[in-house]
């Protein structure tokens, strides 16, 4: 179910192919598994991609508030990122 597609990633992201073969299989297995799921749920394929990233979107908010704690860095307000985007 997988589709390899082509995509403009970034050297840090890499594409589907670049994986080891037994990450893609494995890979490949986790999505048809969520399809799987999302259809026994009743659920839009797109809701359960949807779910997948926003964990993943959480994942790296734990990860980010960690390393500040770590090193003490504080955050920036929004308000300042807000004016020196020009909102």
């Amino acid at each position: 179910m997988v589709e390899k597609l082509q995509a403009d990633a970034p050297p840090s992201c890499p594409t589907f192919e670049a994986l080891p073969e037994d990450q893609q299989k494995a890979l490949s297995a986790a999505f048809d598994r969520a399809v799987s799921l999302a259809k026994e749920a009743g659920l839009p394929e797109p809701e359960i991609f949807q779910f997948v990233e926003d964990v993943l979107d959480l994942q790296s908010i734990h990860e980010a508030r960690a390393e500040a704690e770590r090193t003490g860095e504080k955050p920036v307000p929004l308000s300042k990122i807000k004016k020196g985007l020009g909102l």
